[in-house]
């Protein structure tokens, strides 16, 4: 075994630690040279986190536009500042009016190529300072809607005002927005209650590793259960 490990770790992100920092966990409780994740999840999101380990990094760009699965939570009537339950409430409106039936209709129009405007409260950048750095100080700045690929998207259970479905995408997508823009469309507003990212590509949330099992097994076990990794980011199974 090399000093330096290299691979892949698929890490069950928790709710509360910001992507950044389990990619520093795993570095450090592995003793690698460096460590990069492969799509951020927000601080209050669960789910599949794909780390990049050692000389693996520099695969990171073919991992990145892998699609996503996610399980997610939303309510409707509420609009918070950052579309989530993070932020203050900013608008309540009627949604007694939505009915299920008209809910599958608004998700089945989503499927398919979408122009989707990211969120103020986001790490993209502009002049060279996050959005949400602005967002902070109360200034908006220009945001571009951006393409984004809405392969499948299903309606998993409908207790109003809280409704639960599941989606397919592209990179890039925010569901934060994705929330907002289907209650826009029935005439009322909502936030994000709850995310879970279940898969990236062909990687599953239940092959990962739990936030607690990453800080009791030792570094020997945890590079045994590194993935080594080949350019287009395909799995090189034993």
């Amino acid at each position: 075994m090399t000093d330096f490990p290299s691979g892949l770790f698929l890490l069950d992100k928790p709710a509360g630690p910001t992507s950044f920092a389990c990619v520093q966990a795993v570095k450090r409780r592995l003793g690698a040279a460096r460590a990069g994740h492969c799509g951020t999840l927000d601080p209050s999101a669960r789910g599949l986190l794909l780390i990049l380990v050692g000389q693996a990094t520099r695969e990171q760009d073919s991992f990145l536009g892998l699609v996503k699965e996610y399980r997610f939570c939303g309510e409707f009537g509420v609009k918070s500042a950052t579309a989530d339950l993070e932020g203050p409430v900013t608008e309540r409106r009627p949604w007694d009016h939505v009915m299920q039936e008209a809910l599958e209709r608004t998700l089945a129009g989503f499927v398919g190529p979408q122009q989707q405007t990211p969120p103020l409260y986001s790490a993209l950048k502009y002049k060279g300072k996050p959005y949400y750095e602005y967002a902070r100080k109360g200034q908006d700045v220009p945001r571009v809607p951006r393409p984004v690929l809405i392969s499948s998207l299903s309606l998993f259970s409908f207790r109003p005002p809280y409704w639960e479905g599941r989606v397919v995408c592209s990179r890039g997508t925010y569901i934060r927005t994705l929330v907002e823009d289907i209650a826009a469309r029935l005439g009322t507003c909502a936030r994000l209650v709850e995310l879970n990212r279940d898969r990236i590509g062909p990687y599953r949330r239940d092959q990962a590793l739990t936030w607690q099992e990453l800080h009791a097994v030792d570094a020997e076990s945890l590079r045994d259960v590194l993935l080594p990794v080949v350019p287009q980011g395909v799995p090189i199974h034993a």
